[in-house]
């Protein structure tokens, strides 16, 4: 990963830097990292757990399921989580699609140099592939079960065609896209396209690297598949 601004990779997690009265949120990319905003303490710990859960929000609904919670002190986390379960339980116990994985991690990540030192020192990658994985055999579950039956069929699309034509002709249906990094480099230009689109739309997309069992499956079927909402 680098520390350069400009964004490189695909999004794959959510970073929040925690003490007792700040945060700092980054989003993760496959090859940067870049700054999202910092959130301070200024009245209730509810107040202030609900303004970090707001700026996680709509990255969970693009897709962005694996969130990691750094902080000097587990407590801080604890607390975050203990919120989490009873106000915002949706976030970890909600519909397998839109449900996220949160893990903690030891260290600070409240500037870009102890970001770097997260990854350098703790294993940062390690955690996040680990919870990553819990992510991606969530979503396998659910797409393994369409595949099953010829209902759960009729919510996939299978070629860049279809997808395109469903996600630029506003399908209100469109609920998911998988793509392997395999057919993004494939077919770059239009896949770029389409994804920035559907998150502008707030349709979860994910980008899966080829050479992983999901990677793999997904090329069974051409390397994408898009998921619509069941019985529509």
């Amino acid at each position: 990963m680098s520390r350069r601004r400009r964004v490189r990779g695909y999004p794959i997690a959510a970073l929040v830097g925690l003490n007792e009265n700040r945060a700092r949120v980054w989003d993760v990319y496959s090859q940067s990292i870049k700054p999202d905003k910092v959130i301070e303490k200024e009245s209730s710990d509810y107040n202030f757990y609900e303004a970090i859960i707001n700026q996680i929000r709509p990255k969970v609904k693009q897709g962005v399921k694996t969130i990691l919670v750094a902080s000097t002190e587990e407590k801080n986390y604890e607390k975050l989580y203990e919120h989490i379960e009873k106000h915002q339980r949706w976030l970890i116990e909600g519909y397998e699609l839109n449900r996220a994985t949160i893990r903690y991690v030891e260290g600070s990540a409240m500037d870009i140099d102890s970001v770097i030192g997260l990854i350098e020192d703790s294993g940062l990658q390690r955690k996040i592939r680990q919870a990553s994985q819990e992510d991606i055999e969530r979503i396998m579950g659910v797409l393994e079960k369409r595949l099953g039956t010829a209902e759960g069929i009729d919510t996939l699309l299978f070629t860049l065609g279809e997808v395109e034509e469903a996600v630029y002709g506003d399908d209100p249906h469109i609920e998911y896209i998988l793509v392997t990094t395999e057919f993004q480099r494939k077919h770059r230009r239009r896949t770029q396209r389409l994804l920035q689109i559907a998150q502008n739309k707030n349709i979860k997309t994910m980008v899966v690297e080829t050479k992983t069992p999901m990677g793999a499956r997904l090329n069974q079927f051409g390397g994408l598949i898009t998921i619509a909402n069941q019985g529509t």
